[in-house]
């Protein structure tokens, strides 16, 4: 009858081991099977800590109840105790009575304490190596039989598989997981390696439609402004592919960011007299923004000189503005919607895609146009450009149609170039 239980709970352990998720289930499951087939008053399980040193409790059956509040905290060296020494000679450890040992004396207090006076410990055994002990603890002296040696060291390999599964288990799931990860990385690249392609394209694509109109027979303009018009288009292709190909050195440095709005208004002044900048500043001190000062400088170049071809019109002006609004500091940029047309669009996003018009459907007249040596200084990709540039100092350049002030005054484009600020960082001109 002894027999047939313990093959009944040897055949319950092997179906544990096959279907359980967690290691430690099995653990308890054999436990609370094995320990009264024995005759044992407690028992526990330990693992082998990362280092490989020390063993630790992961499961354990009927435990002192007065001593289970510290099981947690109790390690035990490798070869120190039965246990210890299970582990590390990798045998079966028989202590029939632990107080007729000498050598055992360092365990005498802790065995009079948990009450117990015989152990027998089995290694947790793989062709891997070993991973750590079960142990019984017997309340009188015991000498056991083979068949209950057989037992636990039946139980112990079991348990051994049960921990090598677990560990292929984990690294299978952590393999999963970096497989995963990569496959995600690998597709958010694939997406940004598409975009990347795209906007170039879209790039190519424009250049050569914006050359072929410039260089056309119907082009409009002598040959010295359409030469201006080519050259600014080749700049600005240039530098959006260097973008656009993260190959835009950076040059960072603590920036007043009312010196390179006030350098590109100049520029526009001179070349453009005919259309006036009205510059808004603020009359507190700004904090400074960290930037690169020749690309800053040629991002509100573009965003001006976009305002002033839309602008060429009698009476027509531009008005920009620096506002710190919390930790953001934004440059508003507005002038006339330069057409009918563009008054039409209504959307933000349609606007957006037909950002080009701004230049290109500025108001022509069959008189001679004051403006035409001024169409070349803007080129089709300057506002593609300065969306880029804006990104890559760390901004958002936004661009939409608003109501003007006066309803006499019809819509205006509204460009704002947002970056953020740290607004606790202390002013160096103080």
């Amino acid at each position: 009858m002894a027999e047939s239980r313990e093959m009944l709970a040897i055949r319950e352990i092997a179906h544990a081991l096959l279907v359980a998720d967690r290691p430690s289930d099995v653990q308890q499951f054999a436990l609370d099977r094995v320990t009264p087939l024995l005759g044992a008053s407690f028992s526990m399980v330990m693992m082998r800590s990362e280092d490989g040193e020390l063993l630790r409790p992961v499961a354990q059956h009927e435990w002192p109840a007065k001593h289970r509040s510290w099981i947690g905290a109790l390690r035990v060296r490798v070869s120190d105790g039965p246990s210890g020494l299970a582990v590390a000679e990798r045998r079966l450890v028989e202590i029939p009575d632990l107080f007729a040992d000498p050598s055992l004396e360092a365990w005498y207090e802790v065995a009079s304490e948990l009450g117990f006076r015989s152990i027998l410990a089995a290694p947790l055994s793989t062709a891997d190596g070993v991973s750590g002990a079960v142990a019984f603890y017997f309340a009188d002296a015991t000498q056991l039989t083979d068949a209950q040696r057989a037992l636990v060291q039946v139980v112990a390999e079991q348990l051994a598989t049960a921990s090598d599964k677990a560990r292929g288990v984990d690294a299978l799931r952590r393999s999963n997981a970096a497989l995963a990860e990569a496959n995600a990385e690998f597709d958010a690249q694939t997406d940004a390696r598409r975009v990347a392609d795209q906007a170039y394209d879209d790039v190519v694509a424009l250049v050569l439609a914006e050359l072929r109109r410039l260089t056309g027979a119907s082009a409009g303009g002598d040959a010295a402004a359409r030469l201006l018009a080519v050259h600014a288009l080749a700049a600005a292709a240039q530098e959006l592919h260097q973008i656009q190909r993260h190959a835009l050195p950076l040059t960072l440095e603590e920036l007043d960011p009312r010196e390179p709005l006030r350098d590109a208004v100049a520029r526009w002044r001179t070349r453009a007299p005919m259309v006036p900048v009205h510059v808004e500043e603020p009359t507190v001190v700004l904090p400074t923004v960290r930037t690169d000062r020749r690309w800053m400088g040629r991002l509100l170049e573009l965003v001006i000189g976009v305002g002033v071809i839309g602008a060429m019109r009698p009476s027509g002006s531009v008005r920009a503005g620096l506002l710190q609004e919390g930790g953001f500091l934004t440059l508003d940029l507005r002038w006339p919607a330069a057409s009918a047309g563009e008054q039409e669009l209504g959307a933000t996003e349609q606007l957006s895609r037909d950002a080009l018009r701004i230049i290109q459907d500025a108001p022509h007249s069959a008189l001679p146009d004051p403006y035409q040596a001024l169409r070349g200084g803007a080129s089709a990709l300057d506002l593609p450009l300065g969306r880029a540039l804006a990104r890559l100092l760390g901004g958002e350049l936004q661009l939409e149609m608003v109501n003007a002030p006066s309803e006499a005054s019809g819509a205006e484009i509204a460009c704002r170039i947002i970056f953020p600020i740290d607004v606790d960082r202390p002013d160096p001109s103080r």
